[in-house]
């Protein structure tokens, strides 16, 4: 999210078993619960897309299993430039004064 000025809050209910995980995650990463959540769905934005993308393809009447996999083929490209993008393996910002 690039303008700080138009962020738009949701509220999200975990199960235990989920806020546990993050809970523990965010410990690791010296950041808070919001701001994990807040980086792991931005680091989704792609993903979401995509599959927006190939939703409304099939929608219009494309090939399901074409469209599909396409979908699993865009996931493996962005995986792969997660993995080659050093700066994308720390997904939380560690400064304690935002």
């Amino acid at each position: 999210m690039t303008d700080n000025s138009k962020r738009n809050k949701i509220a999200v209910h975990l199960n235990d078993e989920t806020h546990q995980v993050m809970k523990k995650w965010a410990e690791y990463q010296g950041t808070t619960m919001p701001k994990l959540a807040q980086a792991l769905l931005e680091q989704m934005h792609p993903v979401l897309e995509q599959m927006i993308t190939t939703y409304e393809e099939i929608l219009e009447g494309r090939d399901e299993n074409e469209a599909l996999n396409q979908l699993l083929m865009k996931g493996v490209e962005h995986a792969n430039n997660q993995i080659n993008d050093k700066e994308q393996f720390d997904v939380t910002d560690k400064r304690k004064g935002d």
